[in-house]
């Protein structure tokens, strides 16, 4: 058996990470779900797009950047709706990391359902992964809390 590359060892721990970003927020028990899904989302893109960095422009290219230099690098229009989902993901991360964010479902699972779409997507196209494959797409909903926000909440 042929020793695994980089890009095939990246590839694998973004789908991991993938994976532990559904199981994460569909899990009922945790409360830590969106905080846990914005973590392991991030990591499946980051590494996902390194991957696709080293078919693209080599493997020094990968070294030393963030998600966010990926995103600059890779989907150079700002603009697009891909780019500005993970973006905002990515500034929920980050926050979350450093601070305490408050769980408001209804808020998020617009955007964590688009990114989690986008993220298929661009398995298939950039590494001819099938996700559906690996989890399937009955899998890919993501579960929300059906609890209405009110007023002062928004």
């Amino acid at each position: 058996m042929p020793e695994m590359t980089l890009q095939d060892k990246l590839l694998e721990k973004s789908k991991e990470a993938f994976i532990m970003a559904i199981e994460i927020y569909n899990k009922p028990t945790i409360k830590y779900r969106v905080e846990g899904f914005s973590f392991f989302i991030c990591n499946a893109w980051e590494l996902m797009l390194k991957a696709h960095m080293i078919n693209t422009f080599g493997d020094e290219s990968i070294y030393y950047i963030t998600l966010d230099n990926c995103l600059q690098k890779i989907f150079t229009n700002e603009k697009t709706p891909l780019r500005r989902n993970l973006s905002k993901i990515i500034e929920l991360r980050n926050m979350s990391t450093h601070f305490i964010t408050e769980e408001y479902e209804m808020v998020y699972i617009p955007l964590f359902q688009a990114c989690v779409l986008n993220f298929v997507e661009k398995m298939q196209e950039f590494h001819n992964i099938d996700m559906t494959e690996i989890i399937p797409q009955n899998f890919l909903t993501l579960v929300v809390s059906m609890k209405a926000l009110d007023e002062n909440t928004i």
